[in-house]
């Protein structure tokens, strides 16, 4: 949402990463769910009326907010739902006293394996 431009991809027309011939660009999330260069035509309809506002969160971020909230809340959240966790430490920083509410979906229990083989423990 935050690079793209429109353009058409798999049938339908959205939000794109994409190269300079308009071809769907090779992209990297460390979630797989998010490894994906284009979004859904209603995420992409809600942007474009202004409705929604997105927000990104780095793959180091990402991993130090799974972590955490791991650690101090004894939730282990799916990397997907760890890049909400990443902007809202970011954000909660930002502004003291603010309530916040993020959904956590999925599960991170299909994440451990490859966070421990890739990135360790955390330590």
């Amino acid at each position: 949402m935050t690079y793209g431009k429109p353009g058409m991809i798999h049938g339908f027309k959205c939000m794109l990463l994409s190269d300079e011939d308009g071809n769907p660009a090779p992209v990297h999330s460390i979630a797989s769910g998010l490894d994906y260069p284009g979004v859904g035509p209603e995420h992409s309809y809600l942007n474009s009326i202004g409705r929604v506002k997105y927000q990104g969160a780095t793959d180091a971020e990402t991993l130090d907010a799974f972590y955490q909230l791991s650690r101090k809340e004894g939730i282990i959240c799916a990397l997907e739902s760890a890049h909400a966790v990443a902007w809202a430490i970011k954000h909660g920083k930002e502004n003291p006293g603010k309530t916040m509410l993020i959904n956590l979906s999925g599960r991170g229990d299909k994440d451990i394996d490859y966070i421990t083989q890739n990135f360790g423990f955390g330590d």
